[in-house]
């Protein structure tokens, strides 16, 4: 046995019976064959790797318009949020002060039990409040006045008749101080 490469012997194996075969045609049916072979090949070609190419063509210039204005939407609301970022950044904090506090409780319908201020930061106690208007206040307040939440303690408000979501609470307040 020969010591050639699995390749070779797997060629040799198809091409003897190929050969024999091909040798006991006519020339008209070899013509056929032949024929039949390239339509095949044409066929296997344009299937795989024409038709994909085509198609997949076709489907990106439909989508390209939408793509286009998805960019340009992008774009706009990318400038929007820098242009928004600079004006976060150039608005001063309003300073922590029981005044600023109370206004900030009231524009959210929320009336302080008590503020007391000491230094930097302020204690409010806020007794049979709505649960929403107080994270309300206090996402606002972070955001907008840039005070930090050091310590919170919510309670659910009891009693006989106690409502869901009416909470009471103690939130104490910091305000770091830009120099």
């Amino acid at each position: 046995m020969s010591t050639s490469n699995p390749i070779q012997q797997t060629w040799q194996k198809i091409s003897t019976p190929a050969s024999l075969y091909w040798a006991q045609r006519n020339q008209r049916e070899r013509r056929l064959l032949a024929a039949a072979g390239a339509l095949m090949l044409s066929a296997a070609i344009y299937l795989l790797l024409l038709d994909p190419a085509l198609s997949g063509r076709a489907r990106l210039q439909k989508d390209l318009p939408a793509l286009r204005q998805q960019a340009a939407e992008l774009q706009a609301l990318t400038a929007k949020a820098i242009s928004l970022s600079g004006q976060q950044a150039g608005r001063p904090a309003s300073q922590l002060s029981k005044e600023a506090v109370e206004t900030a409780l009231k524009s959210k319908g929320l009336t302080p039990q008590s503020v007391v201020l000491s230094g930097d930061m302020a204690k409010v106690q806020l007794s049979a409040v709505a649960f929403a208007g107080l994270l309300d206040w206090l996402d606002d307040a972070q955001k907008n006045a840039h005070w930090q939440v050091v310590d919170a303690n919510v309670s659910a408000a009891g009693g006989a008749n106690a409502q869901p979501g009416v909470v009471n609470a103690t939130v104490t307040l910091w305000q770091q101080k830009h120099e």
